[in-house]
């Protein structure tokens, strides 16, 4: 008897859309990159404005720290439509302000297949949305 070939998943395959790249028409400048890399001298794509307590800065990401932002915002995202909910239904988010309610209990955690989060970040995330580890409580 043969085995029939399976299918690849097509639910699960890695569809993620690239990132911006040195050369394909973005706007890319030479400069400092803000994040990772240790603000190094290269080319650099501007990604907005950031700000912090009165005070902000054209905010510019170099080509391998901006593929690995994209990839953290992805993770993220699959981590949201993933999210546990808890008894009524609701998601429960990844983060909570200190004026919020604590979070309600009980947890429930989906028992789905995940798409492999590709960053460190990603991966915390994933623990939390399968139950491995406990959400963060309340800092006093």
């Amino acid at each position: 008897m043969t085995s029939v070939p399976r299918l690849p998943d097509l639910t699960f395959a890695d569809t993620r859309p690239a990132p911006p790249r040195v050369g394909d028409r973005s706007e890319w400048v030479l400069g400092r990159c803000w994040l990772w890399c240790g603000n190094r001298c290269t080319w650099v794509l501007w990604l907005g404005s950031a700000s912090t307590a009165g005070h902000y800065a054209q905010f510019y990401v170099c080509e391998p720290c901006l593929v690995r932002l994209h990839h953290t915002i992805i993770d993220y995202a699959d981590a949201m439509r993933e999210a546990p909910t808890d008894a009524s239904g609701f998601k429960v988010p990844l983060y909570i302000a200190p004026e919020d309610p604590p979070r309600p209990e009980p947890i429930n955690y989906r028992r789905t297949r995940h798409r492999r989060p590709r960053t460190a970040l990603g991966r915390l995330w994933h623990r939390l949305i399968t139950g491995r580890e406990a959400p963060p409580g309340r800092v006093s």
